[in-house]
């Protein structure tokens, strides 16, 4: 398979891409095939902001809010460009060797 990415009318093959840019078009081809081949209502990612640049993680967390077709969608990060996109955060934190959970 040839991946592509169209932006400005310029064509470019997936090689071409910087890191950030491959991650992006990784995650949107994974959640296209998730729905067509396992038609699962949900999704889990996890640190799907991993080697991007401010900028696209904004988008990409502006992207994932309005992605429709999966009942659940939950995402596993460290980062915070999430939280103003989420209907609910759960935060995991070790204090004193001990985990705690905050709603």
């Amino acid at each position: 398979y040839n991946i592509s990415v169209i932006e400005g009318g310029e064509e470019r093959n997936f090689s071409q891409l910087s890191g950030g840019e491959q991650m992006s078009a990784a995650l949107a081809t994974r959640l296209s095939l998730i729905k067509v081949i396992s038609k699962s209502d949900v999704v889990f990612l996890d640190e799907p902001t991993q080697n991007l640049d401010v900028q696209r993680r904004e988008n990409l967390s502006e992207q994932i809010r309005n992605i429709h077709g999966f009942k659940q969608l939950f995402i596993i990060s460290h980062d915070d460009t999430f939280n103003e996109h989420c209907d609910h955060i759960i935060h995991v934190e070790k204090i004193s060797g001990e985990s705690r959970i905050n709603y």
